[in-house]
């Protein structure tokens, strides 16, 4: 087995473009959160969102884009930043044991409507083009990256609702681990979709409805006035490749990936039990209980917003681990990226690792009775982190987890 490293980082979110500004906005908890006038025209409840700046592209060759979605751009400029980051050579890709896994929940997922509204108006459908597959298709940021990078090995697109940026780097970690690679560019994209999931959000209750008028007070985990999630989109990206090739090349390496879980609730299409989470979460503890992290002390928890999921987190995490790690959601600052959430909060949690802090989950001003039992952090903490554990779950009772150790 070989141990697994992270030697770059690459980040698209609402909290900035690139791993600077992120760590900037995590540590100074800058909240990418705004009212946003065309949902009040549209008749939304929940007028908030965290969008994303679009992502300077001067950096990609005008041929390629013609192939790209939202979502492949985020997940293009992202990996591209990870890719550099990690200080590989140009070649580096030019193998067959060089994997691209970066997943999205619903692709590209914008391109389609335009389709729709050629057909419908009965325009002239030469306008299409021919490249409306690569940009729609679920492994739209997969490809494009790989062709980029010229990778010859293991190149898809695992999704899985909200837990997909997770089970896309762990199965990357796999991939590395288990020796099928010996490099992995791997995480997460997803483009806006407060039209659509938010739509259907906005119409269960499931987004905040009072805080239009403080936009940056609207998420509220654990709280006892949360009243839901606030959608948002962006990319994360991890090179992860073998401990021994990181070393050799002399690589920075900011942390190891020591442990991976994933599983399913089996109960409910919406509301999780938590059975899944736990699972989940204890798979990932045995092995890397193998690496001999036996304590966590950071969680950087699913922590959504929401009545259901918020109460859900930490009742599994009291259970597994008692008062013991420290406890937030960086949703209440960046929000919830859907599909690419695991991936960004990876990013996140990396960071927090290989900089010595913890960022506090923002808005949490009285906790709720049905949140208590864990440390939550309610402000910035300066210290030195050892271990952290990720998790996230998502719609069908989706649930992965990621447990990372300081090198």
């Amino acid at each position: 087995m070989n141990r697994v490293a992270v030697t770059g980082l690459g980040v698209v979110s609402s909290l900035g473009n690139g791993v600077g500004e992120v760590l900037r906005s995590l540590r100074e908890g800058r909240s990418g959160m705004v009212f946003m006038p065309e949902m009040r025209e549209l008749g939304y409840k929940c007028c908030v969102a965290a969008p994303v700046a679009v992502p300077d592209v001067a950096v990609l060759p005008r041929k390629s884009l013609r192939t790209m979605s939202t979502a492949a751009v985020y997940g293009v400029v992202a990996g591209l930043e990870a890719v550099r980051d990690a200080r590989l050579p140009d070649d580096a890709f030019h193998s067959d044991r060089a994997a691209v896994v970066v997943g999205s929940g619903a692709g590209g997922v914008s391109e389609v409507p335009r389709a729709e509204e050629v057909l419908a108006r009965g325009g002239n459908l030469a306008m299409l083009g021919g490249v409306g597959l690569a940009r729609i298709m679920n492994s739209t940021a997969t490809a494009n990256l790989a062709v980029l990078l010229g990778a010859r090995g293991r190149t898809c697109s695992l999704s899985a609702a909200c837990a997909t940026g997770l089970y896309n780097i762990g199965h990357g970690y796999e991939l590395v681990r288990h020796g099928l690679a010996d490099l992995c560019v791997s995480g997460a994209v997803e483009e806006d979709t407060w039209r659509q999931v938010g739509l259907s959000a906005d119409n269960t209750s499931g987004m905040p409805t009072d805080w239009n008028d403080r936009p940056t007070q609207a998420c509220r985990p654990f709280d006892r006035d949360r009243q839901g999630f606030i959608s948002s989109a962006g990319a994360g990206i991890l090179v992860l490749e073998s401990l021994d090739r990181a070393e050799r090349r002399g690589a920075r390496v900011y942390a190891e990936v020591v442990g991976y879980g994933a599983a399913n609730d089996a109960q409910d299409l919406f509301l999780p039990s938590g059975e899944g989470l736990r699972r989940s979460i204890e798979e990932s503890m045995e092995t890397a209980s193998l690496a001999g992290v036996r304590e966590i002390d950071y969680i950087n928890a699913h922590g959504p917003g929401t009545r259901a999921g918020d109460a859900v987190d930490v009742r599994v995490i009291g259970g597994l681990f008692g008062e013991g790690p420290l406890v937030s959601s960086t949703k209440a600052l960046g929000g919830h990226a859907q599909g690419a959430a695991g991936a960004v909060e990876a990013v996140h949690a990396v960071l927090m690792l290989a900089h010595g802090f913890v960022a506090p989950t923002a808005n949490l001003e009285n906790v709720a009775d049905d949140c208590r039992g864990v440390r939550h952090v309610q402000s910035l903490q300066e210290r030195r982190l050892e271990t952290a554990l990720t998790f996230n779950s998502g719609l069908g009772g989706t649930n992965a987890s990621l447990v990372l150790r300081r090198i």
